[in-house]
């Protein structure tokens, strides 16, 4: 599947807390969606997500994967912290444009980091270590 593919079929989706299909996501969910339809990369599976942990913990048990980049590149992941905590992930769909699924907003979308960061503390862009 292509990005645009993937953008246009979950572009206003409902977000829902811990679903990860083509209905409805979180944001993690929408992160292992495109990982695996878009770039063919099976993430790990998180124990415990299904069933409602923390995003953190979801976050911390994944971390290891992954490797801090100083700017944003087509695919790689945006984690939004809430002062020192991660709180929030989307996927870069350009270097100016995350893809993203927020409970206070209801459903996936498209914003500028920069937009986002009117309610996070700050962002760090991440690749997974299989790319």
């Amino acid at each position: 599947m292509t990005q645009s593919d993937f953008i246009g079929l979950v572009n206003g989706k409902p977000w829902a807390n811990r679903a990860c299909s083509f209905e409805q996501m979180d944001c993690w969910g929408l992160v292992v969606l495109y990982y695996r339809h878009v770039l063919g990369l099976e993430l790990h599976h998180i124990a415990g997500y299904e069933s409602g942990a923390d995003f953190i913990t979801c976050y911390e048990q994944e971390h290891e994967h992954w490797r801090r980049v100083p700017v944003a590149a087509i695919g790689c992941i945006a984690v939004f912290y809430r002062g020192d905590v991660p709180a929030h992930i989307g996927v870069m769909i350009s270097p100016v444009k995350c893809l993203h699924a927020r409970g206070e907003f209801g459903f996936v979308r498209c914003d500028s980091p920069l937009a986002l960061l009117k309610v996070y503390s700050k962002v760090e862009y991440m690749v997974h270590g299989a790319i």
